[in-house]
C-alpha cells in the first residue's frame, strides 16, 4: 500500500488476505485482510473482515490489532478508484480510535 494511488508512491503498509466473490454479477466479495502498517510513529497490524464492492465504497470493521494497534477500534473504508480487467485499485481510509485503556507499554525481557 502506498500514500499515493500509483506504484511509485512511498510504501507504508502491506496487505495480506483473501476475497471470495459472492454476487452473481461478480461485483461483491467477502474479504478478510491483515494490514501491516509501518508509519513514522506507529507500527503493527489491524485485521478487517467485510464485504468489498468493486464499484462503490464499503466499510470494514477493525476486529483486532497488534503492536501499536493493540486494542484499536474503528473501521476502514475502501473506495474503488480504478478498474482495469480483473484488477481493482482502491483508496483506503483508516478511521481508528484508541480507547483510554489502550495505553502503550514496553515489555521487559
Amino acid at each position: 500500500m502506498t500514500i499515493t494511488p500509483n506504484t511509485t508512491g512511498k510504501v507504508v503498509a502491506t496487505c495480506q488476505g483473501t476475497s471470495i466473490t459472492t454476487s452473481l454479477d461478480g461485483l461483491e466479495s467477502i474479504s478478510i485482510a491483515k494490514i501491516t502498517l509501518n508509519l513514522k510513529n506507529r507500527k503493527g497490524s489491524i485485521s478487517i473482515p467485510g464485504v468489498t464492492h468493486n464499484i462503490k465504497p464499503a466499510d470494514h470493521p477493525v476486529v483486532g490489532g497488534t503492536g501499536d494497534f493493540l486494542f484499536v477500534q474503528g473501521y476502514v473504508m475502501s473506495s474503488p478508484v480504478d478498474l482495469v480487467g480483473i484488477t481493482v485499485t482502491y483508496k483506503i481510509e483508516f478511521h481508528l480510535y484508541w480507547p483510554p485503556y489502550a495505553t502503550s507499554y514496553k515489555s521487559s525481557s
